[in-house]
């Protein structure tokens, strides 16, 4: 019978109260919920990392030409 005394106590609120209650339930579940996903993420990225250590990625030799530039000689007669 609690539970329908506070539905009645907030019946009889103003509305602006009313918005203020649900605004507050709104923002702590949302907190709890944020907080749950972030856990969930930091658990997903952990993973990610770890798997990731695990990939073995091919050796690439490349070997660079050698270039023989000489200096830019400048052929204006002055």
């Amino acid at each position: 019978m609690a539970f329908k005394d506070s539905l009645e106590k907030l019946r009889a609120l103003p509305d602006k109260q009313k918005k203020i209650v649900l605004w507050t339930i709104v923002a702590v579940l949302g907190i709890i919920m944020g907080f749950f996903w972030i856990n969930s993420v930091g658990k997903t990225f952990s993973k990610i990392s770890e798997s990731a250590k695990s990939v073995k990625f091919p050796e690439v030799n490349v070997q660079m030409p050698d270039l023989n530039i000489s200096p830019a000689t400048s052929s204006s007669n002055k």
